[in-house]
């Protein structure tokens, strides 16, 4: 559902809303057996939207590469003449899509972005950027150390080219340090999880550290625990910014923090979690791309929990689209209390968040009552390591309920999955999503 009676959406909208559908389903492969679950033009565009699948990795993969293709698009003129080329998405193994990636759209969808948040509407774009990912995820990898001058491209400098945050050593930390204070990039775009790691090498270590006019957040989910630790270092203004490599730049935070719709290049489709699970304002998001002469996404799952803004208004002055207070994690990451209960990777988050000395943490719940908490904690703390397991403990109990079982360990170390991304909570049993869901 499109929420429209809660949030503002102009004509021209709707009237992107309707091409897009109608294009896709009478000219794209993919959508032909949609067709006939159409209700019309004389239903609402809403209506015909809700009557619509959502588009999973499944369909995309089954009909790669000219399933998506719009107007009968010719895909393979398009490689020839470089306007598009074939990109993976950087999920698990199982999850990974090739996809049909055009740079101008995207491009213009991240432009598009920008203009949501105060902090990054009045710059150039493009502009100096740093970029600190995992190398699976964005930018150059290779084992060896590459100079600077290897690892800027354009205006676009990326700090890691490592995999793995194993093969981090001191000397790439003062490396980043270095290059971030020398480069000084108008925004430094960054996984908070990598970002948090560099704050506290420059904490520990005294050094300072460039701050440019924005710091966007992406990649993945961001613990308060690394927001906290970012803002220790850097004056920079902090913006969120979700999207997906199928879906483009789908939300931007504010100024005021909350999260905005980017209605120029994409619809939002929500679909609540039932009541006993969080819902009605918390749901997952069906994402329908617009204006991409190559790529047409229709109801696509991101696979993300999102809570609703209670109203259609923020003190931004953006009254335009949907609007979210935040991501709770991934649908897939959940876990589940003693009762049975939906817990997301932020309600576990925030549960952490107030126990001083955790750097980093890694949840797994192993069965119904079972679960195990790694954590990363600053220094050598001695004696302080048994309150913070304690208090870890209790805020565990108090989260998941009575009766679990908590096994709590410190880590010298947590490292990011097979895709360069964390986990910051997970299941390690199989767990039916659709039921979740209304």
């Amino acid at each position: 559902m499109i929420l429209s009676e809660r949030f503002n959406y102009p004509d021209s909208f709707y009237e992107k809303s309707i091409y897009t559908l109608e294009t896709a389903l009478s000219t794209a492969p993919a959508y032909k057996p949609w067709a006939s679950l159409d209700p019309g033009p004389a239903a609402s565009v809403d209506e015909r939207y809700e009557a619509m699948p959502e588009l999973t990795k499944q369909i995309i993969r089954d009909h790669f590469p000219t399933g998506l293709a719009p107007n009968h698009a010719d895909i393979e003129a398009g490689l020839l003449n470089d306007e598009i080329e074939y990109t993976y998405t950087s999920g698990t193994t199982g999850d990974r899509v090739i996809n049909i990636w055009s740079q101008s759209w995207w491009n213009a969808s991240e432009k598009a972005s920008r203009k949501l948040n105060a902090n990054t509407a009045g710059l150039p774009y493009p502009c100096e950027t740093a970029k600190l990912a995992s190398s699976l995820n964005v930018g150059i990898s290779c084992e060896e150390d590459l100079p600077m001058s290897s690892r800027l491209v354009g205006e676009t400098l990326y700090l890691n080219e490592k995999i793995n945050l194993i093969q981090w050593q001191s000397r790439h930390y003062k490396r980043i340090i270095n290059e971030l204070n020398d480069f000084k990039p108008v925004i430094l775009e960054a996984n908070p999880s990598l970002l948090a790691r560099v704050a506290y090498f420059a904490t520990d270590n005294g050094l300072e550290l460039y701050s440019p006019d924005a710091i966007i957040f992406t990649y993945e989910f961001e613990s308060a625990i690394h927001l906290d630790a970012i803002r220790s270092v850097f004056s920079s203004p902090l913006i969120s910014s979700f999207g997906t490599t199928e879906t483009g730049f789908v939300l931007q935070s504010c100024d005021k923090g909350l999260l905005h719709q980017n209605t120029d290049f994409c619809r939002i489709d929500f679909h609540p979690l039932k009541d006993e699970y969080g819902g009605p304002e918390l749901g997952r998001i069906l994402v329908t791309t617009f204006d991409n002469q190559w790529n047409t996404v229709i109801k696509f799952d991101t696979g993300d929990l999102v809570r609703l803004h209670p109203s259609g208004a923020c003190a931004c002055g953006i009254h335009e689209g949907f609007i979210a207070d935040r991501i709770e994690g991934r649908v897939g990451n959940s876990t589940f209390s003693v009762s049975g209960g939906l817990v997301t990777t932020y309600a576990t988050d925030r549960a952490l968040y107030p126990i001083s000395g955790i750097r980093d943490y890694n949840l797994e719940q192993r069965g119904s009552r079972e679960y195990e908490l790694l954590l990363m904690v600053a220094g050598d703390h001695g004696s302080a390591r048994e309150s913070i397991l304690g208090q870890a403990r209790m805020a565990l109990e108090a989260l998941y309920g009575e009766g679990g079982e908590f096994d709590v360990k410190i880590m010298t170390n947590i490292l990011p999955g097979p895709a360069g991304k964390f986990r910051r909570t997970s299941a390690s049993f199989d767990f039916d999503t659709g039921r979740l869901f209304v």
